[in-house]
């Protein structure tokens, strides 16, 4: 079986040590690199192609959005799970904007945190407890601004349509991407507008929204 590449970019190195033994205690998963600040982590990662960078967000010099920012730039079909101990919305939102795939924060359980790295690496968004309570509150502050009343002036364009069917019938963003013959990470943006038309946290849940409002069009 092979194992989940995980990449780690974080100044401080106790902290990247305890990470390490962590994860390469896990049967599917092992640190293939390391970094202590963004330069470096570019360096690396022009090279190395793991699955999944867990980065941090402050760090002297090229601080975690701008460093995840370039390599997206070079890699759009990275997976990046931001791991944090700073739970502003400002930063959330910013790593949502960059098309990140997560973000946690540093008190959470190891559990949650393999958790993340797993449902990533499954090509889906992982975002829990405090992240998830400054998402909701930005889409609702959102709602409030534009006008919105309520989920039934909510619409979704054909091509989100076509991605949220095919999710429903189990295909993955490879799949979906093939078929309609458009990048992977063209496929995130769309998903991560669903997310947000419909102000949940899986895509499973829109899809079940999706299913209850009889929103798709036959």
């Amino acid at each position: 079986m092979k194992k989940i590449g995980v990449f780690l970019v974080d100044d401080h190195e106790i902290f990247r040590n305890g990470l390490k033994q962590l994860i390469n205690s896990e049967a599917d998963m092992e640190i293939c690199g390391e970094a202590s600040s963004g330069q470096d982590a570019l360096e690396q990662l022009s090279l190395l192609k793991p699955d999944i960078i867990i980065m941090d967000i402050r760090m002297p010099g090229m601080n975690g959005l701008e460093t995840s920012s370039r390599l997206l730039e070079k890699n759009p079909a990275g997976r990046i799970l931001f791991f944090s101990l700073f739970d502003e919305p400002d930063y959330v939102a910013a790593a949502l904007e960059m098309g990140a795939s997560g973000y946690i924060l540093k008190d959470t359980s190891n559990k949650i945190f393999l958790s993340a790295i797993r449902t990533i690496h499954q090509g889906k968004y992982y975002f829990i407890g405090e992240v998830s309570d400054i998402l909701v509150k930005k889409y609702l502050d959102a709602k409030q601004t534009s006008g919105i009343n309520g989920p039934q002036e909510i619409s979704l364009s054909r091509r989100e349509e076509q991605i949220i069917r095919m999710i429903s019938n189990g295909q993955n963003n490879k799949d979906i991407a093939e078929t309609l013959n458009i990048s992977i990470r063209t496929i995130e943006a769309h998903r991560l507008n669903i997310l947000r038309k419909f102000q949940v946290n899986s895509m499973e849940e829109a899809v079940e929204y999706c299913k209850n409002g009889n929103l798709l069009k036959e």
